[in-house]
């Protein structure tokens, strides 16, 4: 299985943006001339939603977990977990995951997965990775797991 998923921001997101580029449009154009401000208004908004859409991190699944640049390959992933919105905020502040590489990007999404590493040369204890599907991304490393001849070992609830 293969899984992709791109973490865009959601809908508020971009409106929040677009009021604030229009405040300090109206700002400029009410002191030099409405063309200016509309000029800026339009530029600096282009520039800015086609940043953060294009910028926004990717998920995705074959043989490795990709998370933007960091890859980890299935055979080192222990314990998959689903968590909610609840059990992602509670993940967050822990500080059992102080030494866990974390991808939380909470205007894209509040669920998210959590797993261990069970490579012993890698830094991190365990990554928690933001998501809109956490239970279709706990189903793909499980199927690539499989796959690859790794027996998974996941938690079968939602939540921690």
């Amino acid at each position: 299985m293969h899984y992709r998923e791109r973490l865009r921001p959601k809908w508020w997101v971009f409106i929040l943006l677009g009021a604030l580029i229009a405040m300090l449009s109206i700002a400029y154009g009410a002191a030099i001339s409405a063309t200016v401000g509309w000029v800026m208004f339009l530029v600096i908004a282009g520039l800015v939603f086609v940043g953060i859409t294009t910028s926004a991190p990717i998920i995705e699944v074959t043989d490795v977990v990709r998370v933007d640049a960091a890859r980890l390959p299935v055979k080192f992933i222990d314990q998959v977990t689903a968590l909610d919105a609840a059990a992602t905020r509670e993940a967050r502040r822990s500080r059992d995951r102080a030494l866990d590489f974390v991808l939380v990007k909470m205007w894209s999404s509040t669920t998210a997965v959590a797993f261990t590493v069970t490579d012993e040369s890698d830094p991190h204890t365990g990554w928690l990775i933001s998501t809109r599907h956490p239970v279709e991304l706990k189903s793909a490393i499980e199927i690539a797991q499989a796959a690859s001849g790794t027996e998974p070992r996941t938690s079968d609830t939602v939540g921690t």
